[in-house]
Order: structure tokens, then C-alpha cells, then sequence
């Protein structure tokens, strides 16, 4: 089976402008220090999906997380991983999250990455009509059906597998609709021009509220596997090593904020202001157990993750990228942010989470 490929020559020196939603930044160009000076903030780019498995992104900019650690972040929306992904290849973005698939399958098509970080884990699932929703459980009985998915999204991956496992061939058993976004996924199920569809967080819980039911969620196929991992152009990666520990400090820190419930009304509220779905489903997503969110690179499940694109045909070559992955930007802010707060012992956790994910391999 083999995964129809990209037209990277044409893909990636696209001008990310047009695939690019929406920006918001910190108006505020600098502080003032106790000299009366101004301590210029380091401009960054970043580019997300609208989706609550960002949300330490919009934590670290409404908490200050991120001005904190001296950056002035201008976040650009994106319908799809494709799109940002092509802003990353071009330069366009100092920090992208496009979910664990695109970036893979982009760098086997010579697109060059660097993954220093993470966002989120598992969040996906498959949605379907009540009459549909039971017998699919069992993804054997995906045989015959027509699927809408987007293309190269980690949940996606993540399915597919799991009909592989099931004996499927996803390219001769089934009928798989590509769509540009979750909502066009949403919308073809209600419509009936599909069996069932795959969509991530807020959508799954947004299908539910548009009379859908949850299948599955993609954790029941492939327990605690990544999404969103943070990437950069190498070139700008090399260039200023400093900026990206400072910015994985503000999402250290969001983390932490967010696993606080003593935090959970300003968390929502954060996240509210970059989601427009009801705070219900934004509390559902973050508070429940279906979707992890963590700034850890956890280069473990990307190796693992990348297996099961091979595995399934979206990528040709088995091969080691560990040496796309670094964990040591990681490793430095974690350090710096538990000198800056040593009585907090969530900084604990991450650091054994850190040392079972990263470094025993």
C-alpha cells in the first residue's frame, strides 16, 4: 500500500499568506526595566491549528508566559497541516504545531525540520450517526464504507492503522474522502455523504453536539500516541538557540498552569478568546482523559509514530530521524524553570516523564 505523495516541489515554496486564517500578537513592543530602559521583546512567529490541543500556546500568551521569557508572539491560524507546514519548510514561521503526520511525511519528500517540543498527544477520533456509530466500533467493519478524513492529520494516521490491524487494505476495502478541514468532515457525515468521518479536538465533541456519536477515539487504537509536535526551520533553530529554550519555558509553564485546577476558569477563559466553541467543550477537551497536553518532545512516540506511517504506506523508507529530533532545548528550559520555581513538584513529574520518554530508547 502506498500513500499517494505530496507535490512538495509545488507545496512547499507556496507563501504560506494564503493559507493563513487569522493573527493575534502582544501589542506591548517592550517593558520597562528599573533603569527607565526599554527591554526590546524577540518577535516570533507561530503558526497552530484551531484547535483546545494548543492550548498551551494560548495559555503561555494570556498568562504572560510568554513576554515573561522576553518573546513578543504573533500566533497565525491555519485550516490544516499542510498549509503551516509549508510556511515552516519556506522560513515563514520561527515555531509551527501541525500535528506529528505532515511534518514526517514532508521531511521523507526533503523538506528539512528540526522537532524540539510538543503540544499535544491522542485528542482524535472517528464520529458517526447513531445508526452507524456501534457496528464501527470494531474497525473491521469499515469494509464497504465511505470515510471523510483530512489529509496527512495524525488521527488519520492513527485510523488507518488501526484498520490495518483490523486486515483492511484502507486503499481497496473502503472508499477515504480527503477534506480541507474538520468542519467539512462534520458536515459530510450529517449530510449522509459519508458512513463516518475522523476529526480531532474541539471537533469531536462538536460532532457530538450536531447529533453525532463517537465511534472511537483515537487513544482506543494507539494508546497515549503524539499529535501536535513543535518544528522549526533548522537554518532559524541554529540561529538563535536561546529564543527557543525561552520559548519552551512559557509552554513549560503554561503546562504547568494548565494542570492546576486551581487555574481551570482562567484557563477556559484563555482558550475561549482562540476557540470558537462553547466553554463547555473547551473544559471537556482539557479536563478529561482523552487528550494529553505537554510541552515534552517525547522523541520515544515520534520514532514510534513513524513506524506506523511506514507501516501503513504513508511513508517508502524505515529509517532513524532521531537526529531531527532534539530534546536537549527541552531539557534546558525545564532546568531554568525549576531554578526560577523550586517548590513546585509538577517540575518532578516532567523531569521522570522526561528521562522514560526521551532518553531510554
Amino acid at each position: 500500500m502506498r500513500f499517494a505523495k505530496p507535490l512538495f516541489s509545488l507545496l512547499v515554496f507556496i507563501l504560506f499568506v494564503t493559507g493563513c486564517q487569522s493573527a493575534t500578537g502582544t501589542e506591548n513592543a517592550g517593558d520597562t526595566n528599573s533603569e527607565g530602559e526599554t527591554d526590546e521583546l524577540t518577535p516570533v512567529k507561530v503558526g497552530y491549528l484551531p484547535t483546545t490541543g494548543h492550548s498551551l500556546y494560548y495559555i503561555a500568551e494570556e498568562e504572560g508566559f510568554f513576554e515573561e521569557a522576553g518573546l513578543d508572539i504573533t500566533l497565525s491560524s491555519f485550516n490544516n497541516s499542510g498549509e503551516g507546514i509549508n510556511a515552516v519548510a519556506a522560513g515563514q514561521l520561527d515555531v509551527g504545531t501541525f500535528g506529528t503526520a505532515a511534518p514526517l511525511k514532508f521531511e521523507e519528500e526533503g523538506a528539512e525540520f528540526i522537532f524540539f517540543g510538543g503540544q499535544m498527544g491522542t485528542g482524535a477520533g472517528v464520529v458517526a450517526k447513531a445508526d452507524q456509530a456501534e457496528a464501527l466500533k470494531d474497525p473491521a467493519n469499515f469494509a464497504g464504507k465511505k470515510v471523510a478524513t483530512v489529509s496527512l492529520a495524525t488521527g488519520d494516521v492513527v485510523w488507518r492503522g488501526a484498520l490495518a490491524e483490523a486486515g483492511l487494505d484502507w486503499e481497496e476495502d473502503l472508499e477515504i474522502i480527503e477534506m480541507q478541514s474538520p468542519a467539512d468532515v462534520i458536515t459530510a457525515v450529517n449530510q449522509g455523504e459519508v458512513d463516518a468521518g475522523v476529526v480531532w479536538v474541539p471537533f469531536v465533541e462538536k460532532a457530538k453536539q450536531e447529533g453525532l456519536e463517537i465511534v472511537s477515539y483515537s487513544d482506543d487504537y494507539f494508546p497515549e500516541h503524539v499529535c501536535g509536535r513543535l518544528i522549526a526551520n533548522p537554518s532559524k533553530f541554529e540561529e538563535n538557540p536561546d529564543l527557543y529554550v525561552g520559548f519552551m519555558e512559557a509552554m513549560i509553564k503554561a503546562e504547568a498552569f494548565l494542570q492546576d485546577e486551581n487555574n481551570k476558569d482562567s484557563v477556559i477563559k484563555d482558550v475561549a478568546k482562540y476557540i470558537d466553541v462553547d466553554e463547555e467543550i473547551i473544559e471537556k477537551d482539557l479536563y478529561s482523559d482523552y487528550l494529553i497536553q505537554t510541552a515534552d518532545p517525547d522523541k520515544e512516540a515520534i520514532l514510534a509514530f513513524r513506524d506506523t506511517m511506514v507501516n501503513i504506506g504513508y511513508l517508502e523508507e524505515s529509517r532513524d530521524v532521531s537526529d531531527i529530533i532534539n530534546i536537549d532545548v527541552y531539557k534546558q528550559a525545564l532546568d531554568n524553570v525549576m531554578e526560577q520555581d523550586t517548590d513546585n513538584p509538577y517540575y518532578d513529574q516532567l523531569i521522570d516523564r522526561y528521562e522514560d520518554r526521551n532518553l531510554d530508547l
